[in-house]
């Protein structure tokens, strides 16, 4: 039987189960028999202001003695779970961890065990993430904006494929920006992918973050080799569809391409080699190159509707869709950090930060090419050859009309 005292402040509050040591602040004496450890759970909550959660506090192994269990909060959203003493306990005994929580935000309870070394409590196992909102109608509210920016970004992809097949050319798309886009989605997929599957990578996460749980999910997968797919098409479009004379990839494209490739692949070698480097730091290495691909890929399609000013070869569905997508992301994380208290995430994720806010600066200038700079350029092309046909053809009657009266 496990011996149960809830303690605060020093004092026992009452009995839960059975006969107990008598606890002693000072000189406080245990043995040990096997190597137990304390997990809370579940590791991650989302509460709302005033609710009462009940976390189950279990062991693993058992032990023989004393201890008594304390429990901290990193930031106060709540009332703390009353100290426990805890002793002589058998594999699979739990005790209920009561947290009232009072304010919103985001805080980690953790538990610590005293005297230390009789029962384990370890950063990976005894935690558990703590995010208290303020309204639960606006989780609702921006569950609701992720699928709309989800679902703008994936169809985002398909106006351009259609645009060139129903054009049969690729004449006004940059090759650049395929290009830059085939290499960020391919480094982002493998990121995730390494993150979601590989169970060596994952210990290395948690090893470097024990008290954090990962939030790479299975569409977080998808995504990017969605996108890489569409990219593929596209790029195969390239190939059988007509081109414009010179139209290839740029010499500064080839060079910035090689350059972030070469880096992967340095890091592939440095890995297995250098102690201190994990495969984590490298994943990590290729969610930046997706950042960085991000920053720049938009300038070639930019100067590309310059020089022909037109964007006859852009489609602009797939700029108001990624616009769309880039708004509803920002305004989900605005929506989140005001929720939760907790205005620190907004900067602590700069990859979602900055694709947002890149997408949305880069769509506004194509906005401003398709609809202001270049408006009509395409049919006033049109109705210039169509004129000089027209002029064409009227010389060439009058041409035969003098050779007849000539004649």
């Amino acid at each position: 039987m496990v011996c149960t005292r809830i303690v605060f402040m020093g004092t026992e509050i009452r009995d839960k189960a059975g006969p107990t040591s008598p606890y002693r602040a000072q000189g406080f004496q245990s043995v040990t028999e096997g190597n137990a450890s304390l997990t809370i759970s579940p590791h991650e909550v989302d509460l709302t202001v005033g609710d009462v959660y009940t976390f189950n506090l279990t062991l693993s192994e058992e032990f023989t003695g004393c201890v008594i269990v304390t429990f901290n909060l990193t930031k106060d959203v709540g009332d703390l779970p009353l100290s426990l003493e805890l002793c002589d306990g058998s594999p699979g005994d739990w005790w209920p961890l009561n947290l009232t929580t009072t304010n919103n935000g985001k805080a980690t309870l953790t538990a610590e065990a005293f005297p230390k070394g009789l029962v384990e409590t370890r950063a990976t196992e005894a935690f558990a993430l703590v995010s208290v909102m303020t309204n639960p109608n606006i989780n609702v509210a921006s569950n609701v904006l992720g699928w709309i920016y989800t679902i703008a970004w994936d169809i985002s992809f398909l106006p351009q494929i259609i645009h060139i097949w129903r054009r049969r050319s690729v004449e006004g798309f940059s090759f650049d920006f395929i290009t830059f886009n085939f290499i960020g989605f391919f480094s982002y997929f493998i990121f995730n992918m390494g993150l979601y599957w590989i169970h060596a990578i994952k210990e290395e996460y948690f090893i470097r973050h024990p008290s954090s749980v990962l939030h790479v999910r299975l569409n977080d997968v998808i995504f990017p080799l969605y996108a890489l797919l569409c990219t593929a098409i596209e790029i195969v479009q390239c190939f059988f569809y007509h081109r414009a004379p010179g139209q290839r990839v740029s010499t500064p494209c080839m060079v910035i391409s090689g350059v972030l490739v070469l880096s992967a692949v340095v890091g592939c070698v440095l890995v297995p080699t250098v102690d201190s480097l994990l495969w984590l730091d490298l994943l990590y290495w290729l969610s930046y190159i997706k950042l960085i691909i991000t920053c720049i890929k938009y300038i070639p399609q930019l100067y590309e509707n310059y020089r022909r000013q037109s964007t006859s070869g852009w489609n602009i569905w797939q700029v108001i869709l990624d616009f769309i997508g880039g708004t509803f992301s920002l305004l989900q994380m605005f929506l989140l950090a005001g929720n939760y208290d907790d205005w620190r995430s907004v900067l602590a994720d700069p990859t979602k930060l900055g694709l947002g806010l890149l997408s949305i600066f880069f769509d506004t200038l194509f906005i401003i090419q398709h609809y202001c700079l270049y408006k009509n350029v395409d049919e006033r092309k049109k109705s210039t050859t169509s004129l000089e046909l027209v002029i064409k053809d009227a010389d060439n009657a009058l041409s035969d009309t003098d050779v007849t009266l000539h004649l």
